[in-house]
């Protein structure tokens, strides 16, 4: 769920970002997990979808990383969090204890919020992001 001021714009890296609606200062937690706003989409579900449907679920679903992983479903977030988009040099870094995203240096209002996709899925899960590549930290 999302922790900070914040609003959704389009973005130059994609469609749609995530822009802080405040200073955001460096180690602030910008989202923390909430399965409350994070539902799990069997494949059946989204093949039952209309295809039209289906492609805006997909845009926005994710499978996990390690331990967390989904097999045959997908993790949709629910909030704005959806609207994050991927960067190799991040402004939010995942933080596996806090099971959050933290603002890794200070973050101007306005400024888009990025975070590295690898810090959610595994090698390959998306085509734009290197395989071999490990997340930013």
């Amino acid at each position: 769920m999302m922790q900070v001021a914040h609003f959704v714009g389009p973005s130059a890296i994609a469609g749609a970002g995530l822009f802080a609606g405040a200073d955001v200062s460096a180690g602030a937690t910008i989202y923390r997990y909430d399965e409350r706003f994070v539902i799990k989409l069997a494949d059946a579900e989204l093949d039952a979808m209309p295809p039209a449907v289906r492609a805006e679920f997909i845009k926005y679903c994710y499978r996990g990383r390690g331990e967390h992983r989904l097999v045959d479903a997908w993790y949709y977030c629910a909030d704005d969090a959806r609207f994050f988009n991927h960067s190799d040099h991040p402004n939010a870094v995942w933080d596996e204890s806090a099971d959050a995203y933290l603002a890794a240096r200070n973050i101007a209002r306005g400024e888009e919020i990025t975070c590295d996709y690898r810090s959610f899925s595994e090698p390959g899960d998306y085509e734009f992001i290197a395989a071999d590549a490990e997340p930013a930290r």
